[in-house]
């Protein structure tokens, strides 16, 4: 009897060995997981463009481009300088979402041109032109943004020119997240941007996981401090926030990619920076994530297209909304107005 009293009470001194193993092996293998996982979704990207324009589209001579290179931390980014016809009233520089390249908004970017914008857009790390073995993370997108501001502002001809942000999606994140570290920003766009990296990371994994994100969701937010650092989740509201930039909240009313409780300001739009102006595109078929700067007619060209699986006419896919272009462009107009 004694000898099985011996037995249990080893066991019993097992226990917590047993769990503090198993509680150690979990967090190691969930870790690894996590790494796994980024590694996976932000694997290294080659765009084709399936529905924007191409530069072959467009007129080469009237749309002039320089091709840049400048480095964003130890890589070298690639992109292009577009230069305006006459005298440049802004240099703008274009912020890309996720899966896009130097050339997915092209249709915008001729148009800023044609407005009198010199505009400088770019592939992020890990895209196309540029280096790097993969794309880390959705934080990059701000350190790329940084890296393009410092390079124009570094330009002896550009740096004379008053600087604009244009962002779309995560490009829109890192316009906003990118206000407060830089000066000399005369005004932002951030068109359906989300607020924080890993707010809509664990959003997007309860989608597809429901309840089990929420055990992930710790390892998630370490992975991305181990990358990022004090960067790894800079809120874009936040930054916003901190400065008196004019910026121009955009967001489409049916947005499901950002939807409303991860967009900057999520339902409250309880902006504290003074000259923040906010529009929601509610028209039915252009509000959706990334058809609103086009007119219904292409929106639902577009759309229709991409579910039959159809070839894309490229120049009916992509007619801009007048009504939406000329608003970005007063509202840059009048920020540079006012700086001047």
């Amino acid at each position: 009897m004694a000898h099985l009293q011996d037995k249990q009470k080893n066991a019993l001194k097992r226990v917590p060995i047993i769990l503090l193993s198993a509680l150690l092996a979990y967090i190691l293998l969930s870790m690894a997981f996590s790494s796994i996982v980024f590694h996976v979704l932000f694997a290294r990207s080659e765009i084709e463009e399936k529905a924007g324009l191409l530069y072959a589209d467009v007129d080469a001579k009237v749309y002039e481009r320089e091709e840049i290179f400048f480095p964003s931390g130890e890589n070298r980014l690639h992109g292009y300088l577009y230069a305006a016809r006459g005298d440049a009233q802004a240099l703008l520089i274009f912020a890309g979402g996720t899966g896009s390249s130097a050339d997915s908004y092209l249709a915008q970017v001729v148009r800023f041109v044609d407005h009198g914008f010199a505009v400088l857009t770019y592939d992020c790390t890990g895209v196309n032109g540029s280096e790097g073995n993969w794309r880390r993370g959705l934080p990059q997108a701000k350190l790329d943004l940084l890296a393009a501001i410092d390079y124009a502002q570094s330009d002896e001809e550009l740096s004379e020119l008053p600087l604009c942000l244009y962002g779309h999606s995560l490009g829109g994140y890192a316009v906003g997240a990118a206000l407060c570290e830089r000066q000399g920003i005369t005004a932002a766009v951030c068109v359906c941007a989300f607020d924080r990296p890993t707010k809509i990371m664990c959003g997007k994994a309860k989608e597809y996981v429901g309840l089990l994100a929420a055990f992930g969701y710790p390892f998630m937010r370490l992975e991305n401090f181990f990358l990022f650092g004090g960067d790894a989740d800079s809120s874009a509201k936040d930054s916003i926030d901190a400065v008196t930039t004019p910026t121009f909240i955009i967001k489409a009313g049916g947005d499901t990619v950002v939807p409303e409780e991860y967009s900057v300001g999520g339902e409250k739009n309880d902006f504290s920076n003074p000259n923040v102006a906010l529009l929601t595109v509610s028209e039915e078929g252009r509000n959706a994530h990334s058809t609103l700067w086009l007119t219904a007619e292409s929106a639902e060209y577009l759309l229709k297209a991409l579910e039959e699986g159809e070839t894309i006419d490229r120049a009916r896919a992509n007619v801009l909304d007048e009504d939406f272009m000329n608003c970005i462009f007063s509202f840059y107009t009048e920020a540079i107005k006012k700086a001047s």
